[in-house]
């Protein structure tokens, strides 16, 4: 490792985060000198195991080797990263909450050059506070989750629309399942996990504004309506990024395989 930081995300008086720039910088330590003497280091390594550059798995190490040192060199990402350097009443668009002001750090990184930016939910400072709400469960949506992620989801796609990206840019909020739709006797009660409904958002790049695709039923248990995979979700994704869904792959035995084995959801398109 040639940087590290204990604590990348900094709170500041009012609740809020921005991630400093010596989170994807070096330490004054690590000079330029230090860092090539590094990367003379690492080159030999390589060169010392016969064949490996030859091969399609030591191309691909190298390839992510130049593509780290790229990020430590370049200042572009610790720019994109100082929240500080956004104006106050756009950091309160997205709300004060950690995720939140990573969506901010989305945007940022987007305007940066980033084809493809992940925004994860963070437990940031208290264990718990995620969206696997086995207990206490309106409580916790009341207080702790919902309104962070409304905050941080609004201010992201009203922020890239007003500045002429939201039509460029594909905004997907997405989970690993859903939730059940009876509460359990667990304290203060909660809701377990549930594989067989659930709700993804998408916005930007040529989808339809305020459309609803597919319905549960009544109890938010099972799909009543337009049933969607998240295959085709997927597909759907590759579709809007201009990346044709059903090119074929071949894996390492040479077997061609789809992309992806789902369809474009053709009622979100405008």
């Amino acid at each position: 490792m040639v940087w590290t930081d204990p604590d990348p995300y900094i709170g500041i008086a009012d609740g809020s985060y921005f991630v400093v720039p010596s989170a994807s910088q070096l330490q004054a330590e690590i000079t330029l000198d230090r860092l090539n003497t590094r990367k003379s280091l690492l080159s030999q390594l390589n060169d010392a195991i016969p064949g490996l550059s030859a091969t399609s798995s030591g191309q691909s190490l190298s390839k992510h080797q130049q593509s780290a040192l790229s990020l430590l060199e370049s200042p572009k990402l610790a720019e994109a990263l100082d929240l500080r350097k956004e104006p106050d009443e756009t950091r309160r668009l997205y709300g004060s909450s950690l995720f939140g002001q990573s969506c901010l750090a989305a945007r940022r990184l987007v305007e940066a050059g980033s084809k493809v930016v992940s925004v994860f939910w963070d437990e940031f400072g208290l264990a718990g506070m995620g969206w696997d709400t086995h207990w206490n469960h309106y409580e916790r949506m009341k207080e702790e989750l919902c309104p962070g992620l409304d905050m941080g989801w609004y201010g992201l796609i009203s922020d890239l629309d007003r500045r002429g990206l939201l039509d460029d840019v594909l905004v997907v909020c997405t989970s690993e399942h859903g939730r059940t739709p009876k509460i359990n006797a667990a304290q203060g009660g909660g809701r377990d996990h549930w594989s067989r409904a659930y709700t993804s958002r998408i916005a930007g790049a040529g989808v339809k504004r305020g459309s609803v695709v597919g319905a549960t039923d009544k109890q938010g248990g099972d799909v009543a309506d337009r049933p969607v995979s998240p295959k085709d979700l997927l597909a759907t994704m590759y579709h809007l990024l201009g990346i044709n869904h059903h090119t074929t792959i071949h894996d390492r035995g040479g077997r061609p395989l789809p992309l992806v084995d789902g369809e474009v959801i053709p009622e979100v398109l405008s």
